[in-house]
């Protein structure tokens, strides 16, 4: 049985595809930030939970924060915010995150997604149903 009006359902959604992916990454850039806030504020910890190293400074400035621009692939909405460390900026950061021998591993990027997810979570599902509840089909 053939699906009736899907034609105008897939004009529309080309249609309004543009705007949305915009919209998506706009979104995951936001989510990028909250992600980079929390990152930046685990790794400078004074406390002894965490135990981070002297050189936490260095670890700063390694950090970068980045979005996987959004696409819609057969029916697949695609996208991502991230943030890594550059290694060759601060070549000790591997062994802050998965340890050595003699060094109890410190997964500072985890341990901080994990802190965000909900948040992250919300911002991400409040903006995109507010954004398809203002869309229109025409």
């Amino acid at each position: 049985m053939a699906v009736r009006g899907a034609d105008v359902v897939a004009k529309n959604i080309i249609r309004f595809g543009g705007n949305f992916t915009k919209h998506v990454n706009k979104v995951m850039k936001e989510v990028s930030v909250i992600m980079d806030n929390q990152v930046t504020k685990n790794m400078t910890l004074e406390d002894h939970t965490m135990k981070v190293h002297k050189r936490s400074g260095e670890l700063v400035r390694s950090k970068e924060r980045g979005t996987i621009d959004a696409n819609i692939t057969f029916g697949a909405l695609r996208a991502g915010a991230f943030v890594k460390l550059d290694e060759n900026k601060a070549e000790h950061a591997k062994y802050i995150i998965f340890g050595t021998s003699k060094m109890i591993p410190r997964p500072l990027l985890m341990g901080s997604v994990n802190q965000i997810k909900n948040k992250a979570f919300k911002v991400i599902k409040n903006n995109l149903r507010d954004l398809t509840m203002r869309f229109v089909a025409r």
